[in-house]
């Protein structure tokens, strides 16, 4: 990052263009002279115009930071030794660094690159999706559908090159499984799974968080699992999608049985 770990801002960004722009356009600045002292004021009256949602004193803060402070660009000029009727009519000055305009075409440069969008081609939408979301069908999906079924066989190759994930694609899904990811005994995980089952072709969002209740206490009663870590469990795991506010079950979800106490007991005998 250009000022540290923490990304700059869109107004600070504005702040860092504008002030780029009023100091290479200054008229003292456009001569071959050695005196390269600009007033503050000026400056800052000039970013201003176009920052308007800053005052003078938050610009002037934020100019120093960046320009004085962290690039050196520009450096504060000062009387010396001021006497006490000129104190109230002192004015102060950035002396410009020889190297502003060069600095500036680099971070310009560096901020279009950063901010403008690649673009994708059909396969890699297609592998960023799975990656993400891990499921996509042929009605959810249906601009990228005809992508899939047309390089199936090489999609699944790149991804079982990783040695980590298989791609199974049925006649109107797709799966991503991650083959090192173990099957999981937690409490939230083994509820979410029978919400899903029960979810038939869906259930609106809003209805969700009572499906699990009922799940909870009447088909597989758990204590100490609340509806916030089942709901975690139902996308974290890829056991249904969400469209429109509408939830529904992902051709995982047939992968896992779930058992209550008794037939659990039942088995073991």
């Amino acid at each position: 990052m250009l000022l540290g770990q923490q990304r700059l801002s869109a107004t600070t960004v504005h702040v860092l263009l504008a002030t780029f722009k009023a100091i290479i356009n200054l008229p003292e600045l456009q001569n071959q002279s050695r005196d390269r002292v600009v007033l503050t004021d000026t400056v800052v009256r000039q970013v201003n115009s176009e920052v308007t949602e800053l005052d003078d004193k938050t610009i002037l803060r934020q100019i120093n930071a960046i320009f004085v402070d962290q690039l050196g660009l520009l450096v504060l000029d000062r009387p010396e030794t001021p006497t006490e009727e000129q104190a109230a009519e002192v004015q102060d000055f950035w002396d410009v660094s020889p190297d502003f305009n060069y600095v500036a075409q680099c971070l310009v440069d560096q901020l279009l690159t950063t901010t403008q969008t690649m673009k994708l081609t059909p396969v890699q939408q297609l592998n960023r999706l799975l990656l993400t979301q891990r499921f996509i069908s042929r009605s959810r999906n249906p601009q990228l559908w005809p992508t899939l079924m047309a390089n199936r066989v090489a999609i699944a190759a790149q991804w079982a090159q990783l040695q980590r994930f298989d791609l199974e694609v049925g006649d109107d899904y797709a799966l991503l499984l991650d083959t090192q990811r173990q099957p999981s005994g937690a409490k939230p995980f083994v509820v979410a799974i029978a919400v899903a089952q029960r979810l038939g072709i869906g259930v609106q969002k809003g209805e969700l968080a009572e499906l699990i209740k009922k799940v909870l206490t009447t088909v597989v009663p758990v204590e100490n699992v609340t509806t916030t870590l089942v709901k975690q469990a139902l996308f974290e795991f890829g056991l249904v999608t969400e469209r429109a506010g509408f939830i529904s079950p992902t051709p995982l979800v047939a992968r896992f049985t779930v058992k209550s106490e008794e037939e659990l007991a039942y088995d073991a005998k």
